[in-house]
């Protein structure tokens, strides 16, 4: 467990979130209107049983007492209350509902505008798994906020109130007693479950937090997890992450039972001793007996009211926990930083990279003094083995890294002078993991190019050696790939991803590895539709294969995070101690 969690939570953490409350409070007001309704509708109705029994059964001692006895008054009182907190009860809901599901649904797209700007790199710092359980099970942590803690708080404090009034009507000491003792049986027992339990729940939450997001990864490696037989292992350490959060809510499960034992005997006192003043009352004659029930069952109708507040309160912790977690991603601030408007207008389609260092946050330097010049419409391959930073180089272009130093430039202006969506509009992209959203394989393809026809894309597809595949789908390009596209191999996959960032018409391709995982004879039929598709248009191809490279104009050859020999594959073939030359000799081999 990180250091954090061990810290004793600050309400400053809610303020954010009570601010949030505003734009809803009317929502929640009545919500909190209606329940104090039916909180006072319960209590109205047992005091007046109480009365009504007490009465009804000392009238029934004479003849001319139970003739004048009115029952039909306190009895329509008794359905009046019952009708009033039904009705109170059924208002609660539905308007506290509202206001909550509201409120979080605004939650939810603030922290989603959070999440959206930030980089890849910054995403990675979270995980997709852990991103999902903030934007998902903490902000539902967070409508204990009103619905357990603020509301029933406010309402019992209301509803102590109203008890010592209706007992302080009859008797004006026993009523400040009642009130005192409901309202220090009230502090006490959420004072302590929240002091007992603020880090074990806060320890639960983070726990269920982090068992989240090892699942979710886990169940997206599945079938990886199945091939190399490590789900066994990893579902031992599923297991163990269980126990411990297990354990941590057995914790506040102890301590909620404490709570409870401790509001029970709190009842059992300030009831005994209500009673007890009631009936010395009586004795002395201050007080009609046919009130001792009343407040008897007043004080037992005030309990209800904060009998439920210790476990609320215990609630706090993971709400808080929640909060601090949410808190980190809305205040996260993105290392790239985008103008609104463009400086100035790209002149072309070249890149020009000069003196490019870029290095991560432990240290370890991807580039290092990079320069590379690539003119509008030329075909370029980036080649270099795995690790040499030819990915960094093309997430800097796409400006998801931020470089240390050096200069980066899109047909001689500076990237960080271009709006977001002018440098989205001019690179079209393949990475190395292709993702299909849960959609139709069309709408995966028109992502690139919405305007793009059926045609055109079975077209490009059969041109990339997919047409066999496209075949066997049982609904065309209506089919739907399974989770994460585990329907289609790696080479499909990869090849799908090709044929989504050609159909785009932006005038600067990236792709990244296009032919791994594909045979010779397929990687070639690729490269060539790749080269035809980009006719006029600027391409960097990133490989760390040799095959089919001599097409392109220039090769440019990234080693250890540095430019090691850059030419035409013809000069580069020419010298025998060159690594595009040497790496051709291994393959012929």
């Amino acid at each position: 467990m990180s250091d954090h969690t061990k810290q004793t939570p600050s309400a400053s953490l809610l303020w954010p979130y009570l601010k949030e409350m505003l734009p809803f409070s009317l929502w929640l007001s009545f919500g909190m209107l209606f329940s104090l309704v039916t909180l006072l509708s319960s209590i109205g109705m047992i005091a007046l049983s109480g009365w009504f029994l007490s009465a009804s059964a000392l009238a029934g001692l004479s003849a001319t007492s139970a003739a004048t006895f009115n029952y039909f008054l306190p009895s329509a009182g008794i359905r009046l209350f019952v009708l009033t907190r039904t009705a109170g009860r059924y208002g609660e809901r539905v308007a506290s509902h509202e206001g909550t599901l509201r409120l979080l649904s605004q939650l939810r797209r603030q922290v989603y505008d959070a999440i959206e700007p930030l980089s890849p790199t910054a995403l990675q710092r979270y995980g997709s798994g852990e991103l999902l359980s903030r934007l998902t099970a903490d902000i539902d942590a967070l409508d204990s906020l009103y619905l357990r803690v603020v509301a029933p708080s406010i309402v019992a404090l209301l509803a102590i109130i109203g008890c010592g009034i209706i007992i302080g009507v009859f008797s004006p000491g026993i009523g400040l007693f009642a009130a005192l003792a409901l309202l220090f049986s009230g502090t006490l027992g959420p004072w302590l479950a929240w002091r007992l339990s603020h880090y074990p729940t806060s320890q639960w939450q983070a726990l269920n937090s982090r068992l989240r997001a090892q699942l979710i990864e886990r169940l997206d490696a599945l079938p990886e997890l199945l091939l190399y037989g490590r789900w066994h292992a990893e579902t031992a350490t599923l297991t163990k992450a269980q126990r411990q959060r297990d354990a941590a809510e057995c914790h506040t499960a102890r301590v909620w039972g404490l709570s409870q034992w401790l509001s029970q005997t709190l009842l059992g006192l300030t009831l005994a001793i209500t009673l007890a003043l009631a009936a010395w009352l009586t004795s002395l004659g201050s007080l009609d007996s046919t009130l001792i029930a009343l407040m008897g069952l007043t004080v037992l109708a005030g309990f209800e009211a904060i009998s439920l507040l210790p476990q609320a309160w215990q609630t706090l912790g993971r709400v808080l926990h929640a909060a601090r977690r949410l808190e980190a991603v809305r205040t996260h601030v993105p290392s790239v930083v985008y103008p609104l408007n463009d400086h100035a207008q790209p002149r072309d389609a070249s890149l020009n990279i000069e003196n490019l260092h870029v290095g991560f946050t432990d240290g370890t330097q991807a580039l290092t003094d990079v320069s590379l010049t690539i003119n509008a419409g030329e075909h370029i391959a980036l080649l270099g083995p795995s690790g040499s930073g030819k990915t960094t180089l093309l997430n800097a272009l796409v400006r998801f890294v931020e470089p240390q130093r050096g200069s980066l430039s899109l047909g001689q202006v500076a990237l960080h002078d271009l709006s977001e969506q002018t440098l989205r509009e001019a690179f079209t992209v393949a990475p190395q993991d292709i993702h299909l959203f849960v959609a139709s394989y069309r709408e995966n393809l028109q992502l690139a190019n919405p305007e793009t026809s059926d045609d055109e894309m079975i077209e490009l597809l059969e041109a990339l050696g997919l047409g066999h595949w496209l075949a066997e789908q049982p609904a065309g390009l209506d089919s739907y790939p399974d989770e994460g596209g585990s329907s289609l191999s790696g080479g499909q996959l990869r090849r799908f991803g090709v044929a989504r960032a050609l159909l785009s018409s932006a005038p600067i391709v990236l792709l990244d590895e296009p032919t791994e995982g594909l045979d010779e004879t397929t990687a070639l039929q690729v490269l060539d539709e790749i080269r035809q598709r980009c006719q006029g248009r600027t391409l960097l191809l990133v490989t760390h294969r040799p095959i089919g490279l001599v097409r392109l104009d220039r090769i440019a050859v990234l080693n250890n995070g540095r430019l090691q020999e850059m030419g035409t594959p013809q000069a580069l073939l020419a010298k025998p101690d060159s690594y595009f030359s040497a790496l051709n000799r291994r393959i012929a081999l």
